[in-house]
């Protein structure tokens, strides 16, 4: 539970979390906290911004939902191999932008040719990490395909990305091989459906996070603004630092989930 007794900081921010990091039970337990913890909120300062009560509204809505979702996942070995395959082939795609963008400052001619050239390809496949299977199945075809053929090969292999291009391919490999072998339509729609989830919660958060930030700092002496962005915080900041702490691991398991809010 949040104490809403916290002092909170004198400079107004909302606290840093990569929410695509978080596996999906901790995903749905990140935003459940925030929505409880809100609602224990009732001392002398009153939630009264009906955009705000509308926000949280929606947000406990479609929690709901992904709960009802992931009970379902959980009761299938499959949909869990099958969601933490694409999750690795995300990361893969991630890990290989970051890399790339390391070299566009660089004051090596060559180095920067290369990176001006690898930059025009991966644009035209921007966002693929979060199309849906399929689409993300032919895209990282397409995409590694390209980057093998002769015009840009030189250019991998001046910046040394051989081993991220084939993590790329690897992980596509892996996930279309568990993909192509589902024997239950119905688990997988489940895991579409938690995708999709996933995005429209992230939506209302940023929404909420964003109208409750802006108005902390508009209108510092309405507390209830305060209160709210400092439950989020609280929030974002247990799982940031546990996030923080968590054992890198082999190559296709299932990191521990965080465990829930105490």
């Amino acid at each position: 539970m949040v104490n809403n007794n916290i002092k909170p900081t004198l400079m107004k921010n909302l606290h840093s979390l990569n929410e695509s990091r978080l596996l999906n039970l901790e995903f749905g337990q990140h935003f459940k906290s925030i929505v409880n913890n809100i609602a224990l909120i009732g001392d002398a300062t009153v939630i009264t911004d009906p955009i705000v009560q509308s926000y949280v509204s929606s947000l406990k809505t479609k929690a709901l939902d992904y709960d009802n979702a992931m009970l379902q996942i959980v009761k299938s070995d499959e949909t869990l191999k099958i969601a933490h395959a694409d999750m690795l082939r995300d990361d893969a795609i991630k890990s290989a932008l970051r890399y790339l963008l390391v070299f566009e400052l660089t004051k090596d001619a060559s180095k920067k040719l290369a990176y001006d050239s690898l930059d025009t390809v991966f644009k035209t496949y921007k966002g693929l990490q979060t199309f849906n299977y399929e689409q993300e199945t032919n895209g990282l075809v397409n995409l590694v395909a390209e980057l093998n053929t002769p015009k840009y090969a030189a250019h991998i292999a001046a910046l040394k990305m051989q081993d991220y291009v084939a993590e790329m391919e690897t992980t596509n490999t892996d996930f279309n091989t568990l993909f192509e072998g589902r024997t239950q339509e119905v688990a997988v729609k489940v895991v579409y459906d938690v995708r999709t989830m996933r995005k429209e919660i992230q939506t209302i958060s940023k929404d909420l996070n964003g109208y409750v930030l802006s108005l902390a700092k508009a209108k510092p002496t309405d507390l209830q603004y305060e209160k709210i962005l400092n439950v989020i915080n609280t929030v974002r900041k247990y799982y940031s630092d546990l996030l923080a702490k968590r054992k890198p691991i082999k190559k296709g398991e299932i990191p521990v989930p965080i465990p829930p809010m105490g």
